[in-house]
């Protein structure tokens, strides 16, 4: 029989309705607010090219949102601590359609990086709060799959937005009256979410800062993964435009790479549950590598760099579930919370570092220095995670 605890949480390995309609509740909201993000940066990226901004500030305005996640990092354990999960969430959905609502009433451009600000500290609490609260209540030996699915579901809705994008123009008010639409359905699966507080609220024995010595193996995948997803998602479809492809066909690489990241996360997980998640790791950060070396060098060819992209972005993304996976293995209760927490801060200096230093790449060696520096990054994290010694947490500083 499966013993359950509170929060709906199980200790054995078979489901309840609770955690089935939880689980369902919160992969939709996400899922959803998903497609609204991939919507807007390109959507923001896209306009400042067509107003003559050189690629730098291009990179500054995406970076903006990862500093606000930073910040917000910080913070949301210790609120989690007091204030009751679903509400938090409820909370940031209703911020998120204001802010929206606000980059569609100015083409101030202080104005804009103002609100990338706002919404990072509204996209940390959404993640942060959703990701903890998904990994409580699902059972050990499904984790996995959960997550694959998790992870899966979030990355067509990546697809999604671009995808929305190319049919709404970038032009006008269309996007984004779509993307405030988008949030408000986001918040209807919260209504059949039940309550939620972390296992246990005790004192985490490490810190935001302190998780990079406590974990180092997920705090540099959750950095890796952001600096490509970010500097991708701003700069690929400007690189795009930059090599001679059309608008459309510029914003469907990233479409074609976000269905990579979609449909094979959930194998990705499968995997992780019935094999060696350090073999399932080192597999991605392979491909990823790989991919990166690959793409830039088919873009002439519509087909091959569709396939490409598929793969590579797909087995990048499959780090992040995986190292989601380990989380879950290392960390129960408040001590989760502030794992997930450190998952955002790390995963906010990423997005933050990648549009920026892809930006700058770009314009030093316009247009390929971006290429350059997905080679890079990802063979530095390759080169990482063969070490057996970063398979698991370390003792906090000062234990």
């Amino acid at each position: 029989m499966t013993r359950e605890i509170s929060n709906g949480q199980t200790t054995g390995s078979l489901w309840t309705r609770e955690q089935a309609l939880n689980l369902a509740a919160l992969i939709s909201c996400l899922s959803i607010y998903g497609i609204t993000i991939s919507l807007f940066t390109p959507l923001l990226s896209l306009i400042l090219e067509g107003r003559g901004v050189s690629t730098t500030v291009i990179g500054a305005l995406a970076m903006t949102a990862p500093v606000g996640v930073v910040v917000g990092s910080f913070v949301i354990p210790r609120v989690m601590r007091h204030l009751e999960g679903r509400n938090l969430l409820a909370a940031g959905v209703i911020v998120e359609i204001a802010l929206i609502y606000a980059l569609m009433m100015t083409e101030s451009l202080a104005a804009w990086f103002v609100i990338r600000f706002l919404g990072g500290l509204t996209g940390a609490v959404l993640f942060v709060v959703t990701e903890t609260w998904m990994i409580e209540i699902a059972p050990e030996p499904h984790r996995g799959r959960v997550m694959g699915l998790y992870n899966t579901t979030l990355a067509l809705s990546f697809a999604l937005g671009p995808l929305m994008l190319s049919i709404t123009g970038v032009a006008g008010p269309t996007p984004f009256v779509a993307g405030m639409t988008l949030m408000a359905l986001a918040g209807m699966p919260l209504l059949f979410a039940g309550r939620y507080r972390p296992s246990s609220v005790e004192e985490p024995a490490f810190g935001v800062v302190s998780f990079l010595k406590v974990a180092p193996l997920l705090a540099i995948a959750c950095f890796v993964v952001a600096f490509k997803d970010l500097a991708a998602s701003s700069l690929m479809p400007v690189y795009g435009l930059r090599v001679g492809l059309d608008e459309s066909a510029a914003t469907l690489m990233l479409f074609f790479g976000a269905i990579g990241g979609a449909l094979l996360q959930l194998p990705i997980g499968w995997a992780a549950d019935y094999f060696d998640a350090r073999k399932v790791l080192i597999a991605c950060a392979l491909v990823a590598f790989l991919g990166a070396l690959v793409w830039p060098l088919v873009v002439g060819s519509k087909i091959l760099l569709w396939i490409t992209l598929f793969l590579w972005w797909g087995f990048f993304a499959g780090v992040y579930t995986v190292t989601m996976i380990l989380a879950g293995q290392w960390f129960k209760g408040v001590e989760l919370a502030t794992a997930m927490a450190a998952f955002g801060a790390y995963w906010g200096i990423g997005a933050f570092a990648g549009p920026l230093i892809g930006g700058l790449s770009m314009d030093l060696w316009d247009p390929y220095g971006l290429a350059l520096v997905m080679v890079i990054v990802s063979g530095g994290f390759l080169i990482m995670s063969p070490r057996k010694g970063l398979y698991g947490p370390r003792s906090a500083p000062g234990e």
